[in-house]
């Protein structure tokens, strides 16, 4: 193909931010961010989630499904759960046609590992746990377990209670100590997955702070999860 090719025209913009477009036979996003415009693949590099619908922040798209950031320059991933950047794609304009080229200097850059979290998202509002007030009746293992329940693993789209991933869950001085792991050691999730466990135990009334410790041994397998987890996932 030649070196630039016409995808759209900017009075398809109207008075949005963004076209979706097909160029070298792959979905592409054209986001408008003032005068300026920027072409990613529309592909999250996390989960193949589309960019489409991605708010946009400080010259980076963010994904609508697990909060991943992306440069729009650059295609670098800026937070987790990202660790591999997206296509981008060079831009620009005649006149009023938009055309789009492969971009050739942004792969050669060195690419940054995204270190940092992004915002952890918010859990869903529940109704808090009655404050405890019999000292005979404290928070038990069983309220701490269904908070637990709260937390779904954005990957496999299951809570990590089924999933096999508390290893150990008790409450000292109204604190709440727990031993999980992840499915992978490297699962990008894990940050996510880390901070909403913290959440939904402090949401507890009785509970002043969790701890979250992270294990890796013993090593999680499949054979952990519950048999509901396993009929959703197909594992029989």
């Amino acid at each position: 193909m030649s070196s630039f090719e016409q995808v759209a025209t900017l009075a398809d913009f109207g008075t949005g931010d963004r076209i979706a477009v097909v160029f070298d036979d792959r979905a592409v996003v054209v986001f408008r961010i003032g005068t300026d415009l920027y072409a990613v693949e529309d592909v999250c590099s996390h989960d193949g989630q589309p960019l489409t619908d991605g708010p946009l922040s400080n010259g980076s798209v963010e994904c609508p499904r697990h909060g991943a950031r992306f440069d729009l320059k650059t295609g670098h991933p800026l937070c987790m759960p990202a660790v591999e950047p997206i296509n981008v794609y060079r831009v620009k304009l005649e006149g009023d046609n938009v055309l789009l080229g492969v971009s050739m200097s942004d792969s050669m850059l060195p690419l940054p590992v995204a270190t940092d979290s992004c915002p952890v998202p918010p859990l869903p509002e529940v109704a808090a746990t009655p404050a405890v007030t019999d000292p005979a009746k404290p928070v038990d293992e069983g309220q701490l377990l269904d908070a637990l329940r709260q937390v779904i693993d954005p990957e496999l789209m299951i809570n990590i209670v089924d999933l096999g991933l508390v290893y150990a869950v008790a409450l000292e001085d109204a604190t709440v100590k727990v031993e999980m792991t992840l499915t992978s050691p490297a699962c990008p999730a894990g940050p996510q997955i880390v901070g909403q466990s913290k959440q939904a135990l402090e949401r507890i009334a009785g509970v002043k702070a969790a701890e979250i410790k992270l294990v890796l041994s013993p090593p999680w397998t499949p054979e952990r999860m519950t048999d509901e987890a396993r009929d959703q996932l197909g594992i029989f």
